[in-house]
């Protein structure tokens, strides 16, 4: 973490957003960087414009402490934000990934201590005025003991009140902790009203829920299925690629229609491996991996298979390929792919998809090895299905998508 400058330094962006709203300058500019690849993105952990009734942002900057380099973080400053029926002339709101989930704790439980102690909340109201000698801008300044906050374990919210050109005005500091990030919202409450603690909590619950959000695991490679697509082979999932260090996965099958849709769950296929029965001929199958950290759970699904085939039935070991150009009036032209088992026939259907390449659909009459792109292609991406049948029976695959049709 940041250590003990973390709060004094907000102490500070106080002082500088009761100066803001006095009319003064500023917060100071700070170094611009990003995260690295894998870390949480601090960015989408703060509150938005929207979140505070479409504040005007006045400040926004990623910054990294030169004396604490694994620590990024990020703050937005508002203007003129309301939450609900509370006017919040300031709010300062970052989020501070720490070095590990034990150290971000201790963090939060040792600060708490020492703001339940008289001499350190008087010590950081001397710091606050020294920091801002304002010839009686600021006057009458008192911080009051933690109060639980109630968004995890050890959360608290300090309250301060003081005088600012004379009309009382509270400030409160909500601190939490969603695993090794450390969040911290402070709002300036409009002079001569209250600021509920339930605000507090409020802002602080939609910081916490964003920072577990990029917290849990995240997909960048999805699960493939290795194996033999046919009755009695058995099919293996890998579990793709993940960031946030999951420390577990969970496995569940799924039987899909020949397109790879209306996919359901197969009872009791729940580990890494499945055999392909005869229920599943005709289908193809996909696997769902649900990788787990401490933080929470994410799932991913593997592009399915081709159809099952029978035993004995022909195996795809080599998916169709599309040959020329993907531009209306081109001619398109399939590839049977390889095959075991010896087929004897080879069957085709043109199908019609979406730019993602899924949502495919059999385009009407097409079922020759070539087909001519027209005008209702555009836009789409096209595939092709090639069954091949022996005396055992038929199985299917499907080719890779064209690019988008043009």
């Amino acid at each position: 973490m940041r250590a003990g400058r973390g709060l004094v330094a907000t102490l500070t962006a106080i002082g500088a957003g009761l100066l803001l709203a006095a009319g003064a300058a500023g917060a100071p500019s700070a170094e611009s960087i990003r995260p690295a690849p894998g870390t949480p993105d601090p960015k989408k952990m703060v509150l938005t414009s929207t979140d505070l009734g479409g504040a005007r942002v006045t400040v926004q900057r990623y910054f990294k402490d030169p004396d604490f380099s694994s620590t990024i973080s990020y703050e937005r400053e508002l203007e003129d934000g309301r939450f609900g029926s509370t006017s919040l002339p300031y709010l300062y709101n970052a989020a501070e990934v720490g070095t590990s989930v034990a150290t971000s704790a201790r963090f939060l439980g040792d600060l708490k201590r020492l703001f339940a102690t008289k001499q350190f909340r008087a010590l950081l109201a001397e710091s606050f005025t020294e920091e801002f000698p304002i010839d009686g801008l600021v006057s009458n300044l008192q911080i009051g003991r933690p109060r639980n906050l109630g968004v995890g374990a050890g959360s608290f919210d300090l309250a301060m009140s003081m005088r600012v050109l004379g009309l009382r005005t509270e400030v409160h500091i909500a601190v939490f902790r969603v695993e090794r990030v450390l969040g911290l919202a402070t709002a300036v409450g409009e002079p001569g009203r209250r600021l509920p603690l339930s605000v507090m909590t409020r802002l602080a619950k939609i910081t916490a829920a964003r920072m577990s959000t990029e917290l849990v695991p995240r997909n960048t490679a999805l699960p493939t299925i290795s194996g033999n697509v046919a009755v009695g082979q058995t099919l293996t999932a890998s579990t793709g690629t993940w960031t946030q260090a999951p420390t577990s996965f969970a496995y569940q099958w799924q039987r899909c229609d020949p397109a790879g849709a209306s996919c359901a769950d197969i009872a009791g296929a729940v580990s890494e491996s499945y055999v392909a029965a005869d229920v599943d001929v005709g289908s193809t199958l996909r696997a769902g991996v649900t990788a787990r950290n401490a933080a929470g759970a994410t799932t991913a699904v593997s592009v399915p298979t081709s159809t099952v085939s029978a035993a004995g039935a022909p195996i795809n070991t080599a998916p169709p390929t599309i040959s020329g150009t993907p531009q209306v009036g081109q001619t398109l032209t399939a590839g049977t792919g390889s095959w075991t088992g010896s087929p004897t026939s080879f069957a085709y259907q043109w199908q019609r998809c979406n730019t993602g390449g899924t949502a495919c659909a059999d385009v009407a009459g097409a079922t020759t090895t070539t087909y001519v792109l027209g005008t209702a292609d555009a836009g789409a991406t096209i595939r092709v299905v090639v069954t091949a049948s022996n005396a055992a029976g038929p199985a299917s695959a499907a080719s890779a998508t064209t690019a988008v049709v043009t």
